[in-house]
């Protein structure tokens, strides 16, 4: 247990996410924003990415170490993320590279701890520089009871689905793949512990889970002393600062106006980890129908990318509030990320979704067992089995609502950000007293 200490001092506190990734940027930027709110002080570390304005409009400064991502080696990692691409994102020779600059980073501003948002080279970095590691990541549900269409190739498809469930469940829990490099690239600093499974590699010494316990069914052996479940993180506060007060009304009013037609209404999100390609295709299937659409392409598309499509379908970048809008639809097709599965859950709205990786798979598996969601394959989509989705939830709207409104009650209010800081305030404490 995290001991008490009356002093009020807030040191200063080092956020690394991913500013490529949207949610992972919002997260460690909300949880900032709150520490200032409190007195403490934030700097982010950066690899560069599209999403560092973010940090600096909450008055943070960004330091950028090496190496600085490109495009494409961005785009690789994405691949990993998606088994597009088997081989590990990081060789020993690059881990090093990330490891010796966040070091000299971390050095250079004097942090007293680090928070990662799913920056996996700080798991050897923060430690040899013997700085405090928090994690700040999902805690996907440990066992699948689907079998992901990722994890699907030719030879595969000749295995019974029960078997394939059982390889893949035991594997899972002992997959090194991506441990290698970061266990060669550690031995450099033998002071710290060695990652021996692919799940090391992005464990703090402190790890804050952005899910509810309730909705994951894990047994007791599963929580480790430093585990805590702080609960899901809405970005919606930093959607609306992209919006002055007239553009945000008027976004507002375009989004009521096109919900109030005759029909059924449908969001799509994405998030920032979705791909162009399955966008496009879900955007091409639902522009054959009559049903009332609003879909936010976020980073997916590009703006010489939007396609022409009729008058039953409204394209937003962005929008001031992604809550609002799951609240105000029948249904939300949802690639299965974290808050976007959560904002369902809370607006007790049905999902169809696409998931791009395994933790987005689990997350969907996890509504699925609550009877609120189907799962379908963006590896081999097809529009009509999209269309036999939609027709099996607006055929049963009843069915699941309850569940999806039931789900809701169950879960306490979520306030991921504000309950972070107080547990990040309460180690740091700790850790002046040790």
């Amino acid at each position: 247990m995290i001991k008490k200490s009356s002093s009020n001092k807030k040191p200063l506190v080092g956020f690394f996410p991913l500013f490529y990734n949207l949610a992972e940027s919002g997260r460690a930027v909300l949880i900032a924003n709150r520490y200032k709110e409190l007195g403490g002080k934030a700097i982010f570390f950066s690899h560069g990415g599209k999403y560092e304005y973010l940090a600096k409009e909450i008055g943070c400064k960004v330091v950028r170490a090496k190496p600085i991502y490109t495009e494409q080696f961005i785009e690789h990692l994405w691949k990993c993320s998606r088994m597009e691409e088997l081989r590990p994102p990081f060789s020993k020779k690059a881990l090093l590279e990330h490891v010796e600059a966040e070091i000299a980073a971390y050095k250079e501003v004097g942090v007293k701890m680090v928070v990662s948002c799913n920056n996996f080279p700080c798991s050897i970095s923060a430690r040899a520089a013997q700085i405090p590691l928090v994690s700040v990541t999902p805690r996907a549900m440990g066992k699948f009871t689907k079998y992901p269409d990722d994890a699907e190739f030719f030879f595969t498809r000749f295995i019974p689905h029960s078997w394939k469930l059982k390889i893949l469940n035991w594997y899972v829990l002992r997959a090194r793949s991506w441990a290698r490099p970061f266990e060669k690239a550690a031995k450099k600093y033998p002071h710290i512990p060695s990652p021996k499974l692919t799940s090391d590699i992005n464990k703090g010494d402190y790890n804050f889970f952005t899910d509810f316990i309730e909705l994951l069914h894990l047994e007791k052996s599963d929580i480790s002393t430093n585990d805590y479940f702080i609960g899901p993180i809405f970005l919606d506060e930093l959607f609306a600062k992209s919006f002055s007060e007239k553009s945000s009304i008027k976004e507002t009013n375009d989004i009521k106006r096109h919900l109030q037609k005759p029909g059924k209404s449908i969001m799509i999100s994405l998030g920032s980890s979705g791909t162009k390609e399955l966008f496009l295709k879900i955007l091409e299937t639902l522009n054959e129908t009559d049903y009332k659409v609003i879909a936010v392409y976020t980073s997916i598309l590009k703006e010489d990318e939007l396609p022409k499509l009729n008058d039953n379908i409204l394209l937003k970048k962005f929008v001031p509030s992604l809550k609002t809008i799951n609240q105000s639809v029948d249904l939300a097709i949802l690639h299965g990320g974290q808050g976007t599965v959560y904002t369902a859950v809370y607006s007790g709205k049905p999902v169809i979704g696409f998931p791009m990786q395994f933790e987005q798979h689990l997350n969907l598996e996890m509504l699925a067992k609550h009877g609120m969601a189907i799962i379908l394959s963006r590896k081999y989509f097809k529009k009509e089995k999209l269309l036999q989705g939609i027709n099996e939830i607006f055929n049963n709207q009843n069915k699941y609502l309850k569940n999806a409104r039931d789900l809701a009650g169950k879960l306490p209010k979520p306030e991921g950000d504000k309950n972070a800081v107080k547990l990040l305030i309460e180690i740091l404490k700790q850790e002046r007293l040790n």
